[in-house]
């Protein structure tokens, strides 16, 4: 069967469903602990303002105490309502005797919007730094940046705990769909976020190459960027297989032509006989047409309040059947591989996995 015809019928079931978008369910958004992980999920639907993942990390670090250490590092960050409760968060963990450090990016077309919260870490005795581009030097040895992090890092009494997410926190953002993974008690992904935290921080390499820039670890495996080879492509390429009702879901909001390898291994999954669905941002950050010209236009819809960067598949990888979730700050676009410093959070694991693929169902319904 063509494949395009082959898409079609496979999209054919949640059509009808998805042409009318839900109220009650654009709404929806909540934490959910489900063993070693955390997921919080926003979807406020472009108009209230959703504080999930702030209060979540608000709670987090309020926490911790003396002897503890809080670890950020963040793209956007203002003291704006709502968010500004997690620089006061931070501020009041500062005052318990906790070990707290941020790391900060600039937004090129706003330089100083960073400004009033660096100097509220300052006042606090917080050491902080801002990168001026990116933190970290490309292949070229060029800063270009940007500092496109959104993670915190926190151990308490001992624990570690790594969260990822892709809000920015700044009060336009807390409209739209975003989404945070944390996961708990894997030192060695701990370890791993804190070196490279601490080459943000230090704002060089310290001899890591494109080898160093990746873990395995209990729980989770991470890259980070910027770096040469592309993981997502290198991940999906692993997939061999599908299976009846295997699917891989794509929430990525920017998701741009000069990332090819990806959307290939897209079409190829679909050719296993997986379904595959992307939902993108309607912005010119992402290139809807580019994508469905390979994947057929009923696979592929625009959200316009979405910043999600992540990707569930259910599917045979190399002969094994898996449900895996990635997720971060990482944008599907040649700039956030080459240039921005960036991290990207893989976990293997049903419940998780059941939790993103039912957000994509709520973004793919809300989406056009």
């Amino acid at each position: 069967m063509n494949r395009k015809l082959l898409a079609l019928a496979a999209a054919g079931a949640l059509l009808m469903a998805a042409a009318v978008p839900s109220p009650a369910s654009a709404a929806a958004s909540g934490c959910t602990r489900t063993g070693d992980y955390t997921v919080c999920l926003a979807d406020p639907g472009g108009t209230v303002k959703d504080t999930t993942i702030i209060n979540e990390l608000v709670r987090q670090i309020d926490a911790t105490g003396q002897g503890d250490t809080v670890r950020a590092a963040v793209y956007q960050w203002s003291l704006d309502k709502p968010v500004g409760q997690l620089a006061d968060a931070m501020v009041n963990a500062k005052k318990r005797g906790a070990d707290v450090r941020a790391v900060l990016g600039q937004l090129s077309s706003n330089p100083s919007a960073n400004n009033p919260v660096i100097n509220k870490f300052k006042a606090a005795g917080i050491k902080v730094k801002q990168c001026k581009g990116g933190c970290l030097p490309n292949a070229d040895g060029t800063r270009k940046g940007p500092d496109h992090n959104r993670f915190f890092l926190i151990e308490k009494d001992g624990e570690p705990k790594v969260f990822v997410t892709s809000l920015s926190f700044v009060r336009s953002h807390t409209t739209q769909a975003n989404n945070l993974l944390g996961v708990h008690g894997d030192q060695g992904l701990f370890d791993f976020y804190t070196s490279y935290w601490n080459r943000l921080y230090a704002q060089t390499w310290d001899g890591w190459t494109d080898k160093n820039k990746s873990t395995t670890s209990d729980l989770a495996r991470a890259w980070v960027f910027p770096r040469g080879p592309d993981p997502v492509a290198e991940q999906l390429a692993e997939i061999t297989k599908c299976g009846d009702s295997d699917r891989v879901l794509v929430g990525h909001a920017n998701f741009q032509s000069n990332r090819p390898a990806v959307r290939s291994e897209l079409d190829r999954i679909q050719g296993l006989g997986c379904q595959v669905r992307v939902v993108v941002l309607d912005a010119d950050t992402s290139d809807p047409g580019w994508l469905e010209d390979r994947l057929g236009g009923s696979n592929v819809r625009v959200h316009d309040d979405h910043r999600n960067k992540f990707i569930v598949a259910e599917a045979y990888f190399n002969g094994t059947h898996r449900a895996v979730v990635w997720t971060g700050t990482h944008n599907l676009q040649g700039n956030a591989m080459k240039h921005a410093d960036d991290n990207l959070l893989r976990v293997s694991n049903q419940a998780v996995a059941d939790l993103y693929a039912d957000f994509f169902q709520q973004l793919w319904q809300g989406a056009r």
